[in-house]
């Protein structure tokens, strides 16, 4: 009997562990998946290009003016010569021989925050900044930046869809493991009302187990998880996951907690369940 019940609760406890596990997997997929967005976004460069008046006094009052805007992250100045090397190098000729003067313009290259990192707004930070006097033309690459917000929307769309699914199957595949377990405890629930247990008295103990239960797959799955997290950090070093351990750390917390929630509920309901059954339909 008590291996029984011992082997009730391991069932318990794998079943939650399955589920938190996935769950988990797909919690550090769209949090992963929103980082690289993110960084995405912030590393697309919009180009100031500056008028040939410019004196230095104008270069450090302008950058400190952009450097205070919400909306940006990163400056950096690019003067004419420096422009000319970066182009030399990418033409591998020195164009400079052949025309005897530099056509190019200083400009400051900026990385704007992720919520300004979208074609709507982008047309606001473009009007703000060639306002500025010195200022000749503002430059971004739209179509980059429209194909990322389509992409982003429609991955964003299809990671919901999974994940709401993946919580329904989570829930479900719970619930039925915690029924289960109730199940084989039936007649011993419905004797101890019989003789005159308090829904109190009956329900404690269970709850107090669905709690550890819930605990236990939760440690366990977490486990599992910070695992693969560690296996895939030390594989692929460049998708920089340790960059994100306090989130994961949380992530990790929430997997705990979720164990618990889900089980608790899941125990209750399905003991009042049977404590509102008659002895005829236990059968």
């Amino acid at each position: 009997m008590a291996n029984g019940k011992h082997a009730s609760y391991l069932y318990a406890i794998f079943g939650i562990t399955l589920v938190l596990f996935v769950l988990g997997v797909a919690a550090v997929f769209i949090v992963e998946a929103q980082r690289i967005s993110t960084d995405f976004k912030e590393n697309l460069t919009v180009e100031v290009v500056l008028k040939d008046s410019i004196t230095v006094t104008d270069i450090t009052a302008t950058q400190n003016a952009i450097k205070a805007k919400p909306y940006v992250k990163t400056i950096r100045f690019i003067s004419k010569a420096e422009a000319a090397k970066i182009l030399q190098k990418d033409l591998g000729d020195n164009f400079l021989d052949i025309l005897g003067y530099n056509p190019l313009y200083a400009s400051f290259n900026i990385n704007l925050n992720e919520h300004f990192a979208n074609k709507d707004t982008f047309a606001w930070v473009k009007n703000d900044l060639s306002k500025l006097s010195i200022v000749q033309q503002v430059n971004i690459q739209n179509n980059i930046l429209e194909s990322l917000d389509k992409n982003v929307q429609s991955a964003s769309l299809i990671i919901l869809i999974v994940a709401v699914a993946l919580l329904i199957f989570a829930v479900s595949l719970i619930f039925n493991t915690i029924r289960l377990v109730i199940f084989s405890k039936r007649f011993t629930i419905k004797t101890m009302q019989l003789f005159g247990a308090t829904q109190w008295f009956i329900i404690s103990p269970l709850l107090g187990r669905s709690i550890v239960n819930g605990v236990l797959s939760g440690i366990v799955a977490s486990a599992l998880l910070a695992g693969l997290f560690y296996y895939v950090n030390n594989k692929l070093p460049e998708l920089a996951l340790q960059r994100d351990l306090i989130t994961f750390a949380v992530l990790l917390g929430g997997i705990v907690l979720f164990g618990v929630f889900i089980s608790f509920i899941s125990t209750l309901i399905a003991v009042l369940r049977y404590l509102r059954l008659k002895v005829e339909d236990l059968y």
